[in-house]
């Protein structure tokens, strides 16, 4: 393969190898295809070969997929990132966009589509002024073809201006769209209407034009999601006689031949049915046409059938119904018992039923069932909309709508009447008792907020218990277990304690169920319950689940090891999850059954390593090791040697075979497990470990960017536990490379920084003497090439860590003035003024702050700060600038902003492990072995701090000015009120 830049030929090639069922060859071509996309020009050949007709149409869908995720990595323009797209080629791509999306098929033109609307929100319309006029100028009047093209485009670059937060830039570039667009737009949208009337007897002429109608609807709400543009508001009358006769359009011609997906028609009539709620929601005073679509909307749902097809039109039309019921101005429509009673009747209660395909979908693909379920991917469906529809009609109407479904609700219980024949009346009565029930819900705590009306205790007694107490009971209707262990996950939150402890065994027990949905539905609600908080502690504390968690644990490795291949195995992350958080809530109880579950552990991660199919079943695997090791070495020292001897050989392999999905997780477990030797008290390095070190340094790990956060995490623990060690025997040199090929990164610098920090914190201040010129002059180096915000916030806290060393004798003071000057006389009071002064406030993480404010406050302490020395005119602007860190109050420590990972203020020098608290509610979000670094969470950070004598900032500085206070009188009353004010409180603080 050519190792030149980038041509069709050669991307054609690797692309067909990156399919190829060969896993070298698949690794082969993906390396290569991440060496081209460092190379000049890599875009444009890939855009091109998207384009070309004569390539095999698959190899064209990888291009246009691959060019999508390129897009998504690098697009993005930052000064925090380097950014390796040329100009010229940035150019070229929009250039080439929009005629694609015309010209290609519609499987590429999802994919473009996605890259069209990344670049837009980055470059649309400073850095692409001509996309709408582009777009305009090619719509046509006979060729419905090209505009449905055009069409899409635009709604793709609009479409996401719905999930946007107001803002001056999103209405500024909303006007400059519709000052080029709503003309043209206006005249297509007639046109396509007045085509349709025309063409009623063309099936194929329909089928095309109806499409457009489908995209003019999605882009209408596009253009009115944020306000109602003048433009609508003039033309309102129009559009909306428009949009009510194809609400109530009828068209055999029009019709799709597949009952089960929703054809142009149908999806017309659900954009109808958004654009009218958006409208009833935010434009009702200028909405005049809403009681006429109250009654076209109700008669519709009304008589609409029950296929699959008009699943999106039946829940759009409810949600319409529902924001209408919830507003107090439109409650007459709905407040006589008898309309109550029609709606629901005639309304909620026909979608309330289990439809067919989600019975067909619990038997055949029940963890896909138990996704949609539990993670909200069937909120379109007919049943959420209608659970919806009921809590609407609960805000305006509680007593009489809990009257209503009560009624209905006991009428499907005796319909039931025990015999599992009739198990789908049961299976809507519990559905329906928890819509009635549950006023508000989070999927971190279910529901939060219930029906005072309703006794959800009671219930579960008397209706929902009965299905737990065998695991072998309704063996004919297993999907009322499911609906049980639900109802007791939904109200775990709010069900007395009592309760919760009759049911933990219950719901435990079911994890051998041999009904995979049903045992899947018990995981869940275990791996819930244990981890739900009363009063501020755990409602299951680790003693009160001992019982309970060897046969949990045994029920659900039993189910994982039935899987017939290590895809099967890795399906079911719920399974894993739940292990993982057994652990967690077991905590050193789970001790005794360590060794067991580290086996068990072990042969999964073997067995998956071979074919890493599933990101959430990974990252879960690899928590429930890291809390296993965690808590089994910390309470038994002996534990150790059986971790290492167990996982070494698998992670060997996993390096060996290159498996990169795990490499990361792996880096992550050596180094909580290097750190459990310093916990034992090992004074040296262990060999295993000694003997591991060379690889690591090596170039091509550090190549891989999801290995970087990992590695440095390793890294960290090996100057943690051997920092004095590896001085000693002159062992830095390859760390401190590591940081020259960080910190030459805008990507990675903080990392470089995270690395050097701990070097700096665990050798002696000997070592750090004398690495820190070199270390200095490549932190310049780079300042003076490509300064970031990031990078200068990372070098101030750092250069304040290496000011905190030996506070006594201001040995970290002499240390860097000299290190500084040594460079260039002079150099340090220069860079304090002009590079770091501004800086110091921006500093992130309460550690950090600290660290800051005490180095610094060191710092001004020096006799070279006191008048008629050489730092003296820096004294006032320094002191200005600690007493803004003290007087801003709020930490700055938000996930948008802040660069490495947060510390906490604790007194330990250091610690590598997560706090134990912050473990009893770990919520781990999804994440995809491309996007990022998964980090884990069970494992924690190398928490540094270089002035753990120091209890806080204000104290901090108080201690370090206060033998120099009368020195620095004059300067102090230099300051304005309020910053005088903060730095003499501070000072007379001081013990």
């Amino acid at each position: 393969m050519s190792t030149g830049g980038a041509t069709q030929e050669g991307l054609a090639q690797s692309l067909q190898q990156t399919l190829s069922p060969n896993a070298q060859e698949r690794k082969q071509a993906e390396k290569y295809l991440e060496t081209m996309e460092q190379t000049p020009h890599f875009v444009v050949p890939l855009l091109q070969l998207v384009n070309s007709e004569g390539a095999d149409s698959n190899i064209r869908f990888a291009a246009a997929l691959y060019f999508k995720n390129f897009v998504k990595r690098k697009w993005a323009q930052s000064e925090e990132q380097e950014d390796t797209i040329p100009e010229n080629d940035r150019k070229a791509v929009k250039a080439e966009l929009v005629a694609l999306m015309i010209s290609t098929p519609k499987r590429l033109q999802l994919q473009l589509g996605e890259a069209v609307s990344i670049i837009a929100a980055n470059d649309f319309p400073q850095k692409w002024p001509e996309l709408i006029s582009t777009l305009v100028s090619r719509l046509s009047a006979t060729d419905y073809h090209v505009n449905n093209g055009i069409l899409q485009t635009a709604h793709t670059v609009f479409k996401g201006w719905r999930s946007e937060f107001r803002t001056d830039a999103l209405y500024s570039k909303i006007n400059y769209v519709l000052s080029e667009f709503t003309e043209a737009y206006m005249q297509v949208f007639v046109t396509t209407d007045r085509l349709i009337d025309e063409h009623a007897s063309d099936r194929a002429a329909l089928q095309v034009l109806l499409h457009s109608l489908a995209l003019l609807c999605q882009i209408y709400y596009d253009l009115n999601c944020q306000d109602l543009p003048p433009f609508f508001e003039d033309h309102m009358g129009e559009f909306m006689g428009t949009f009510h006769k194809y609400l109530v359009y009828a068209n055999p011609q029009a019709e799709g031949d597949d009952d089960d997906v929703a054809g142009d028609v149908e999806e017309v009539k659900a954009s109808i049915c958004e654009i009218i709620e958006l409208y009833a929601q935010r434009y009702e005073e200028d909405f005049v046409q809403l009681p006429q679509f109250v009654e076209t909307v109700w008669s519709m749902l009304t008589t609409v059938g029950p296929e699959r097809k008009y699943d999106g039109v039946v829940s759009r039309g409810m949600a319409f119904l529902c924001t209408v019921v919830r507003n107090p101005r439109q409650k007459q429509l709905f407040a006589s018992r008898e309309a109550l009673r029609l709606m629901c009747e005639r309304i909620v209660l026909p979608n309330t039923e289990l439809a067919t395909v989600d019975e067909e979908l619990f038997e055949d693909d029940p963890v896909q069932y138990v996704r949609r379920d539990v993670e909200g991917s069937d909120a379109g469906s007919r049943r959420e909309a209608a659970a919806g529809l009921v809590r609407g009609l609960l805000d305006q109407f509680a007593a009489e709508t809990t009257h209503v479904m009560s009624e209905y609700i006991q009428k499907a219980l005796t319909q039931y009447g025990g015999d599992t024949r009739h198990w789908r009346a049961k299976d809507a009565a519990l559905f329906m008792a928890t819509a009635v029930a549950v006023v508000a819900s989070t999927h971190a705590l279910g529901a939060t907020r219930i029906n005072s009306l309703v006794d959800i205790a009671d219930f579960f007694g008397t209706h929902v218990e009965q299905h737990l107490r065998a695991v072998d009971s309704d063996s004919d209707a297993p999907i009322l277990k499911a609906d049980a262990l639900r109802y007791i996950t939904t109200f775990r939150s709010q069900l007395p304690q009592d309760v919760l402890v009759r049911a933990l065994p219950l719901v435990a027990a079911h994890l051998a169920h041999p009904n995979p949905a049903v045992a899947t539905y018990a995981a869940i609600g275990v791996e819930r319950l244990l981890m739900l908080k009363r009063n501020g502690a755990l409602a299951f504390a680790p003693a009160d689940i001992q019982p309970q968690v060897g046969p949990m644990l045994t029920h659900i490795f039993g189910t994982l090891q039935r899987a017939s291949s290590p895809q099967r195995l890795a399906e079911n992350d719920y399974l894993i999850k739940t292990v993982m958080r057994i652990v967690l809530a077991s905590r050193a109880h789970i001790l005794p059954l360590a060794p067991a579950a580290l086996q068990q552990l072990a042969h999964i991660l073997a067995e998956v390593s071979r074919n890493p199919s599933n990101p959430r079943f990974s990252h879960f695997l690899f928590e429930a090791i890291a809390a296993l090791a965690r808590f089994s070495c910390t309470a038994d020292a002996g534990a150790l040697a059986q971790f290492e001897a167990t996982l070494f050989p698998i992670f060997q392999n996993i390096l060996h075979d290159d498996v990169a999905e795990f490499m990361p997780y792996v880096f992550q477990i050596l180094a909580l497990l290097l750190s459990v030797h310093q916990d034992a008290g090992d004074a040296r390095l262990p060999d295993a470990y000694v003997a591991l070190l060379p690889p690591l340094l090596q170039p091509t790990l550090w190549a891989a960017q999801p290995n970087i956060p990992a590695l440095v995490r390793l890294l960290q623990s090996y100057m943690q536990v051997g920092g004095g060690q590896l001085a000693a025997e002159n062992q830095l040199q390859p760390f401190l490379g590591v940081f020259q090929r960080l910190v030459a990164s805008r990507a990675n610098d903080h990392h470089g920084f995270a690395l050097l920090l701990a070097i700096s914190h665990f050798v002696p201040a000997s070592a750090v003497a004398g690495f820190l010129k070199p270390v200095l002059t490549l932190c310049l180096s780079r300042l003076q090439a490509s300064r970031t915000p990031k990078l200068t916030r990372n070098f101030v806290h750092y250069v304040a860590s290496v000011l905190c060393i030996g506070p006594a004798s201001a040995e970290g003071v002499d240390m860097l003035v000299s290190a500084m000057d040594a460079v260039q006389p002079g150099l340090f009071a220069t860079l304090l003024q002009n590079v770091m002064l501004g800086a110091i406030p921006n500093v992130a993480g309460r550690v950090e702050r600290k660290t800051t404010v005490v180095g610094f406050a060191l710092l001004l302490a020096h006799p070279l700060f006191r008048p008629g020395n050489p730092y003296a005119h820096l004294a006032l602007p320094l002191l200005q600038q600690l007493a803004t860190m003290l007087m801003d109050s709020a930490v700055k420590t938000s996930k948008a902003n802040i660069d490495r990972p947060q510390v906490d203020g604790s007194a330990a020098a250091a610690s590598a492990v997560a706090a134990d608290e912050d473990l009893d509610s770990l919520e781990i979000e999804d994440t995809g072995y491309q996007a990022s670094f998964a980090r884990l969470a069970t494992l924690g950070e190398i928490k540094i701090d270089p002035c753990p004598h120091v209890s806080s900032a204000a104290a901090g500085l108080g201690q370090a000015l206060k033998p120099v206070q009368a020195d620095l009188a004059p300067i102090i009353g230099e300051l304005s009120p309020e910053p005088r004010a903060c730095i003499t409180e501070a000072i007379a603080r001081a013990l």
